[in-house]
């Protein structure tokens, strides 16, 4: 059946010598509800009851000249089909044959080729679970990765629905973290379908999970439950073992009940369940502070003697000297070029956060601060369903279910004394349905659902914020927002058999609105940034320390000395200040919230056919097709390009490749169906998404196939294709509104090296956080927006954000092949091929990217002529013997650089133009470059920019303006659908179902996935995983993807030991004897996943080779793996000096590597202990004991790297010292859970 929460009971019946019985009477009854549908068998003998609720049922089969067959405890799968073979006796019909399944027709699929388990409610109810947290189960499927992706899809492409209503978190929509929380009480089981789901599934490409609330029955049933986790039994995290501070406390309690029974019998039934939880907890968290000596003004430094190079171990700078350094700035400063204000503050900060960890900061100016945070939680759940048979024939049924939550959670505080963030959550939602059994041919299923996310994240900060970057950050500045998001589902799935045919057609509507109130764009920012001057910082202090004291700054340990006098001279020199208009344009104060309403509606529609050609082959074929309506802002807040931003950047590859640059001017304009403009991206008319499946039995009766495939259908082999979307759109849209700085939420900042520190003009000073913006320079409020708007083409580099147009439905093909083959004793072996190629993902990408600039005249491009120079600069080549290089005497002016800069920075009259960049590269200083390696700076000194504003020269060029930056932006990072990826897998899957006693399964997958862009929607822009660095070489971003994982393994069981009254040994005790030894169990989880990719060498802030924005991955030069060390300080790498001076810096074009490195592999075990009691007043209650304890080994695995930036030419330097440090664990230590629960 489609995601609506029911299944299909379906079979044949033969007679003993395999012939189809024709005209057979099948009833299916649910002995808990007396529920009745009666079918007859056609031509071939077959059956299929549809629409069938998740139970428990009976099967009964009648016909002339047959005894009576009757097979109890056949379960009705949660979207799926359970296959019944009948075979029918010769004798009289007042006979009755009782027939015990093998426990397995449950879980295997003779149906299709959809790749997925379904987990038992004895499994949700018994296994060992965190806080009762049911999203712990469903990742217990093979090909599924930690973070939710299955089968090489993205994680946030997974789709939730609870009694067949969509329940999904619509923006962020974090995989298996769905709107309404679900306690495992009222579950009544779930199925997670990891690939390949028929036509009636799948509205997205990722895992697709379907859960069903229980139901009450005749009898009443409940339970009260009591989960308590103490601190007492836990461990400590490594880290904080490490420096001896104590254990976080825990304290967590899980409480709660349910009950479910007749209000008619027969007729009438409810059922509700409560869960609370209440946690007064505490967190570990580490975060970088300043050493008490920058409170004093003073700087360290590692440094060698300056003339032999020996190193010499820490020196200390005094403010005095300090100044003596920037003498331009000490004379603005009256005297000193620190400023006090910024030493006051570093001194309070150091004096409140003594550095107490390693795991942190750089170990010469900076240091790590560990504390225990306290997170304290409070969590409320009411579930509540009714169910109506409204006809004796049970033709006609009605459910009703509401889900309440309240809950507030406290999140850790950036430091101990500073306001924690507070997350309020009260989601509702309400599902109705109504099934419809026309006849025994005809089924029709409706479903209504509404779900309303409400959640106010409430910020730590309400004010201008100043972060010292790299030194010193006092909060999360994180910005209050509150959000209303209800979902309106409808749903309508028909069935229809004509004999071996099983139609389905129907459809799934969503109208989704997304009302938000935020503060993020309401406040102020700014940066004290170390790599947005227009000169160095380290250079003026590695000068007086080599001319006053005989030393210098030792090679590749420069950058603690970089952040540290930025963060002492103290000036805000990167600054954004947010100006909020309403929708008249009018100017609004300061402070003043964004509010929007977006909206979308999603209608989907499907058809497919169930075709039994033969009782052993099944042929499922179907197409689904989708329309989404473009997510748009109800109110008219929306604004668009004039020109699709995929269609700019062509334009750009084309000018640049013909050597001329295309530097045509974006324009805003107001845009969505309030304004009457065009959608943030085009509709998906031709959104067709076929499916096909076969499924074959073979029913081989003796000799060798029969011994090797097992007799009456025990193989199965199977086979699939599908094609499946991703839906985007409300987390685009809210993106896009909040970087869109030409809507109606402006951005005016400052471009990067606007401020200098040898001379005028220099950056405001800090006075304190909160400080006022507007005042300061550049800063020029519109009072009234006018569309259109025209960004000034004024060379300022700006960076920004936005959408293209042409974004398009990304498209997933998927395939698999699978054999599985049913064992005794209800064990069930499968391994399955599963394929995956991913087109049009969704990606980020820079359209502004730098021009490769063609030479019209050799066919040479910029990535070729400047690689030449880079290769003679890495190899240390004198400046006499580099070449003339003719690229750069086309593009330029023969000797115009010597002519125009002879003595300044090293370029010397009668040089060549190459001989003149050359010289730039060896003072990088003098030419504003952040490094040598900074070729984005080089190619702004020589874009051959007129405008008084721009940072480069003109008149060099014969080529034109703006060679190679655009006029009005630096970088425009874009989201669009351009990205591609490649899964191939193998999963093993081992089940088990025997009897009652035991309850198991084993899921293995090794699989590898390659990518060129593995974010998710809601990456941050630049970065994420999800950006492509060099658009015009796509190519070169393909790596393993970031959720890649060789090997993953998760196994779960659950078994009641054999002992006590109508066990397998001491079955016959008295009940005093059985209530010492019998009713005890065991149960676990454990899993195993190969190590995951932890990045690749990144530069150190200065090798801008490529974008301008970010900067260029290292290069391997030679053959160098992750191999983590432990100890007092444990590091990614055995050798971290030799793992470092295993790269080179980027040549320009180049993007660099990824995801090279992997941390340590993850293993953990859940395990619990339970006893339980039958009352001795009555045999259908009991009360159960459990220990459960969580991480049994207490591995600790490591995980999260201090630093992977490498120094430009690391193959010659020295790594920081805090290079590939790790801080962090993979897996919680290990902590107990004690339960109570009684049953009845």
């Amino acid at each position: 059946m489609a995601q609506i929460g029911t299944g299909t009971i379906r079979g044949t019946v033969t007679d003993e010598q395999g012939a189809a019985v024709a005209g057979a009477t099948v009833t299916l009854t649910n002995p808990a509800t007396g529920t009745t549908r009666t079918q007859t068998t056609n031509e071939a003998g077959t059956f299929s009851f549809t629409g069938v609720p998740a139970a428990t049922y009976t099967l009964k089969v009648e016909a002339t000249n047959f005894k009576v067959y009757e097979q109890p405890d056949i379960r009705a799968r949660v979207d799926g089909s359970t296959t019944v073979g009948v075979v029918l006796s010769v004798g009289e019909a007042t006979e009755t044959v009782t027939v015990t399944g093998s426990g397995s027709e449950a879980i295997v699929n003779r149906q299709d080729a959809s790749i997925g388990n379904t987990i038992a409610q004895r499994q949700i109810l018994e296994l060992p679970l965190a806080a009762r947290n049911i999203a712990g189960l469903l990742s217990l499927q093979p090909g599924v990765a930690p973070d939710g992706s299955v089968s090489g899809s993205r994680s946030d492409q997974g789709n939730i629905t609870l009694d067949g209503v969509d329940i999904n978190e619509q923006q962020n929509n974090s995989a298996f973290a769905p709107v309404l929380r679900t306690s495992p009480e009222s579950v009544e089981e779930f199925r997670v379908t990891v690939s390949n789901p028929n036509a009636n599934q799948g509205r997205s490409s990722g895992a697709q999970i379907s859960l069903v609330t229980k139901s009450g029955t005749n009898e009443f049933h409940g339970s009260a439950f009591f989960f308590h986790r103490p601190t007492i039994g836990n461990a400590g995290n490594w880290f904080t073992n490490a420096i001896g501070q104590r254990t976080p406390r825990v304290l967590q309690n899980v409480f709660g009940g349910a009950i479910g029974g007749p209000i008619v019998k027969d007729r009438f039934f409810f059922f509700y369940n409560y869960e609370g939880r209440r946690d007064r907890s505490q967190q570990s968290v580490l975060r970088v502070v300043p050493l008490p000596h920058l409170g004093r003004g003073e700087l360290r430094f590692n440094a060698v003697n300056a003339a032999t190079g020996a190193p010499v171990g820490i020196r200390t700078l005094t403010a005095a000297q300090i100044s003596q350094a920037f003498p331009a700035l000490a004379a603005a400063g009256g005297g000193s070029a620190l400023n006090p204000a910024a030493v006051a503050y570093l001194a309070q900060a150091a004096s409140r956060y003594p550095a107490n960890d390693a795991g942190a900061g750089d170990g010469v100016n900076t240091g790590g601060f560990r504390f225990n945070a306290p997170t304290p939680f409070d969590f409320n759940a009411h579930i509540g369903r009714l169910d109506w048979k409204v006809d004796n024939a049970g033709r006609h049924t009605l459910f009703a279910r509401a889900n309440v939550q309240y809950d507030v959670q406290t999140q850790t505080s950036f430091f101990p004394d500073t306001p924690a963030q507070r997350l309020w959550s009260h989601p509702v939602g309400i599902a109705a349905g109504y099934t419809w059994n026309i006849s025994n041919r005809w089924t029709n299923v409706f479903r209504y659902g509404l779900t309303r996310f409400a959640t106010s994240q409430q910020g730590d900060t309400a004010q201008n914020f100043i972060n010292f970057r790299f030194v010193f950050q006092p909060t999360f500045n994180a910005r209050t927002l509150d959000r209303i998001v209800p979902t309106h589902n409808f749903t309508n799935d028909t069935t229809y058999v004509f004999g071996d045919h099983t139609f389905q057609f129907g459809t799934n509507i969503r109208i989704i609105r997304n009302r938000r109130t935020g503060f993020g764009q309401a406040f102020d920012f700014g940066v004290i940034n170390p790599i947005f001057y227009a000169q160095s910082l380290t250079a003026p202090i590695n000068t007086f320390a080599v001319n006053n004291l005989g030393l210098a700054i030792q090679p590749g340990r420069a950058v603690p000395v970089r952040d540290a006098v930025n963060a002492l001279i103290g000036r805000i020199n990167q600054y954004t200040v947010f100006l909020t208009y309403d929708q008249q344009g009018r100017l609004l104060p300061a402070g003043t919230p964004t509010e929007r309403s977006f909206a979308a509606e999603e209608y989907d529609f499907y058809f497919q056919d169930i075709w039994r050609i033969r009782p052993n082959l099944t042929l499922t074929y179907g197409i689904r097709y989708g329309l989404s309506r473009p997510v748009y802002e109800q109110n008219g807040f929306q604004a668009g390009t004039n020109i699709p931003l995929g269609d700019f950047l062509r334009g750009r590859a084309i000018g640049a490749a013909q050597g001329r640059p295309f530097n045509d001017l974006i324009t805003i304009r107001l845009a969505g169906p309030a304004n009457g403009g065009d959608p943030l991206y085009q509709f998906a008319y031709n959104n067709w998404q076929p499916r096909v499946a076969i499924a074959w039995t073979p029913d081989f009766k003796e000799g060798f196939w029969g011994k090797l495939f097992g007799t009456r259908q025990q193989s199965v082999f199977r086979a699939g294709f599908a094609l499946t979307n991703d839906y985007f759109g409300q987390q685009i849209a809210v993106q896009f509104d909040q970087r869109n700085t030409l809507g109606f939420v402006q951005q005016q900042q400052t471009s990067f090296a606007q401020f200098r520190l040898t001379g005028p003009p220099f950056a405001p000073l800090f006075t304190a956080q909160g400080q006022n913006f507007r005042n300061f320079p550049g800063i020029n409020p519109l009072p009234q927006l006018r569309f259109p708007l025209t960004q000034p083409d004024d060379g300022q580099q700006r960076i920004e954000q936005s959408i293209d147009q042409t974004t398009r439905l990304p498209r997933s093909f998927s395939w698999n092949f699978s054999y599985g083959r049913e064992l005794p004793g209800g064990l069930f072996f499968e391994a399955s091929y599963i394929g995956r190629l991913g087109r049009n993902l969704l990606a980020q990408r820079d359209v502004m990217a730098l021009n490769n600039l063609v030479d019209p005249r050799t066919g040479v491009d910029w990535y070729t002529a400047a690689g030449q120079l880079e290769d003679l600069r890495r190899n240390n080549t004198p400046i006499s013997q580099i070449p003339n290089i003719p690229y750069f005497n086309n593009i330029l002016f023969p000797g115009i650089l010597a002519n125009l800069f002879a003595g300044f920075g090293g370029i010397q009259a009668g040089m060549t133009n190459s001989q003149a960049i050359y010289a730039m590269l060896q003072n990088p200083s003098a030419w504003g470059l952040l490094g040598p390696a900074d070729w984005t700076t080089v190619q702004l000194i020589l874009n051959n920019s007129p405008r008084p504003g721009g940072y480069g020269i003109s008149g060099i060029s014969p080529l034109g303006e703006d060679l190679f930056f655009h006029p009005q932006y630096g970088a425009l990072n874009t989201i669009g659908s351009f990205g591609t990826s490649d899964y191939h897998g193998l999963a093993i899957t081992v089940r088990q179902r025997y009897k009652n006693y035991l309850t198991w399964d084993f899921n293995y997958t090794f699989s590898k996935s390659l990518d060129d862009a593995s974010g998710l929607q809601t990456a941050g822009f630049f970065g994420g995983g999800g950006f492509v660095l060099n658009p015009f070489r796509q190519r070169d971003n393909r790596a393993v993807s970031n959720f890649d994982l060789r090997h993953v393994i998760n196994a779960n069981f659950v078994v009641q030991l054999p002992f006590g009254r109508g066990r397998a040994f001491f079955g016959n005790v008295s009940r005093l004897v059985d209530a010492f030894i019998g009713g005890w169990q065991l149960g676990g989880i454990a899993r195993y996943n190969s190590g995951r990719v932890a990045g690749a060498a990144t530069g150190d802030g200065t090798a801008y080779a490529t974008n301008w924005q970010v900067p260029s991955n290292a290069v391997r030069i030679r053959q160098i793996s992750s191999s983590p060390t432990r100890g007092n300080n444990p590091n990614l790498f055995r050798d971290p000096v030799f793992a470092s001076q295993s790269f080179r810096s980027a040549r320009p074009g180049e993007t660099g590597e990824r995801n090279i490195f992997r941390f340590p592999g993850f293993a953990n075990l859940d395990a619990s202990l339970a006893k339980s009691f039958t009352m001795p007043w009555s045999e259908n209650q009991s009360l159960q004991f459990r220990w459960e304890v969580f991480n049994v080994t207490n591995f600790q695995p490591f995980d999260g790297v201090q630093t992977l930036a490498t120094p430009t030419d690391p193959f010659r330097s020295q790594p920081l010292p805090n290079f590939g440090r790790l801080t962090s664990v993979q897996n919680p230590p290990r902590f107990m859970q004690f339960v109570l629960r009684y049953v009845f």
